[in-house]
């Protein structure tokens, strides 16, 4: 005697064991990735830290308002982000020299990180610190 077919009638499907791998969709239908404006301060503010002549900077502005530099804006709504910085930077140091190295770290930082190069990056220098003297060099020696 034949034993009948061991899932069901011949020429239909076979269901897949519970242990096979689900079929994978193509990448592009599966969602999108949203990269929002706050997320990417963050990488440029952090980048910007990394520029010699750059400093992180607090002040208070009124007895509740308080500022921090450096302090990023993204716009994101466009394929390519606008940037507007705003930094503290040593005195005396390059201005116009340091605010290129600064454009040039953001611009690599933030097309390497988020895969999207960047329009325009727009830096405010908005504090110019005195460099403090080396303590060691300033004392006459004895």
């Amino acid at each position: 005697m034949a034993e009948p077919p061991p899932d069901g009638p011949v020429g239909q499907a076979q269901a897949a064991p519970a242990d096979a791998p689900a079929p994978r969709s193509d990448p592009g239908s599966r969602g999108e990735l949203v990269i929002r404006g706050r997320a990417v301060s963050r990488i440029v503010e952090r980048a910007v830290l990394d520029v010699p002549g750059v400093l992180r900077s607090s002040s208070r502005i009124g007895p509740i308002t308080r500022r921090e530099l450096p302090r990023a804006v993204v716009d994101m709504t466009t394929a390519h982000p606008n940037i507007l910085v705003d930094v503290a930077l040593t005195w005396p140091s390059p201005v116009a020299g340091v605010c290129r190295e600064i454009r040039d770290h953001i611009e690599q930082s933030v097309t390497r990180m988020v895969g999207r190069s960047p329009s325009r990056v727009d830096i405010a220098v908005s504090e110019l610190v005195a460099e403090e003297p080396d303590s060691a060099a300033a004392e006459p020696a004895p």
